[in-house]
C-alpha cells in the first residue's frame, strides 16, 4: 500500500522521487506540504504592458502623447514603481518571492525592408547579434531620471555608450533593445542586450514597446 501511495505521490508531486514516503510529503495533520527541492525558483516571464509608439522627430522633440519618448517612460516608471512591488504570482509561504523583481523592457521597430533590399552588413550583423547580443551594462543610477536619460541617450548614439552602439552597429541597420532592470540599493542596476540587425523600413515610424517581470521564488 505504501508502495503504491509513493508512486502515486511522485506522479503528481513534482521533484518528488519515486522512493518518496507518506510521512515526507504531508505534515501531522494530513496537509500536503511543498517539496523544498523545488527552490528558489524562477517564474515564468509576467507581461505587464505593450503599445506602440513613433519614431517621428518632431513628436519626440514634444514628447507628445504617441510618441515614443513618451510611452516608454510612462510604461517603465510604472513597471519600476508599481508592478515590481506587488506580491509574485506562484510562489507561497513555503517558497515566498524574492524581494527583487527584474524589469523587462523592450523596444523594436515594428517594420522592416524585406531581406532582399537589407545590406550584407545588417543581414550578418543580424545572425552574429542574434546569437550573442551587444551588451552594456553601465554604473547603477540613482533615481529613474538619470536611468531613463542614459537609456535615451544610447538609442539615439550620444554618450560614450551611445557612440560604441552607433560604432558597431553600423550602415543603416537598426537596433532592437532589451534591458533588464532592478532596484539597487537606492537607486537602480541596469544591463542592456542589444540585436543589431535588419534594416527598418522607414515609411514606418512605429516602435514595439513593452514591459514584463522576471520574478523568482527564494528558500523561507
Amino acid at each position: 500500500m505504501k508502495a503504491r501511495l509513493s508512486l502515486t505521490l511522485a506522479l503528481f508531486l513534482p521533484g518528488l522521487s519515486f522512493l518518496a514516503q507518506a510521512d515526507d510529503v504531508f505534515n501531522a495533520r494530513g496537509q500536503a506540504t511543498v517539496d523544498r527541492t523545488e527552490c528558489p525558483r524562477k517564474l515564468p516571464e509576467e507581461p505587464l504592458a505593450t503599445e506602440y509608439g513613433s519614431a517621428g522627430i518632431m513628436k519626440n522633440l514634444a514628447e507628445s502623447a504617441d510618441s515614443i519618448k513618451a510611452i516608454a517612460s510612462r510604461l517603465l516608471e510604472r513597471a519600476l514603481t508599481v508592478e515590481s512591488r506587488k506580491p509574485a504570482r506562484g510562489c507561497d509561504t513555503d517558497c515566498p518571492a524574492s524581494e527583487a523583481a527584474e524589469v523587462v523592457y523592450r523596444v523594436a521597430p515594428m517594420a522592416f525592408l524585406p531581406r532582399t533590399e537589407q545590406n550584407q552588413a545588417c543581414l550578418t550583423f543580424e545572425k552574429q547579434t542574434t546569437l550573442t547580443p551587444m551588451r552594456f551594462e553601465p554604473p547603477a543610477f540613482e533615481n529613474f531620471e538619470s536611468l531613463n536619460a542614459w537609456i535615451s541617450d544610447l538609442s539615439q548614439g550620444r554618450g560614450d555608450d551611445g557612440e560604441r552602439l552607433y560604432e558597431q552597429c553600423s550602415s543603416n541597420c537598426s537596433p532592437r533593445y532589451t534591458f533588464f532592470i532592478a532596484a539597487h540599493e537606492d537607486g537602480y542596476a541596469v544591463r542592456a542586450e542589444v540585436l543589431c540587425g535588419l534594416a527598418r523600413d522607414r515609411s514606418n515610424d512605429q516602435y514595439l514597446i513593452s514591459t514584463a517581470l522576471k520574478r523568482s521564488c527564494a528558500v523561507n
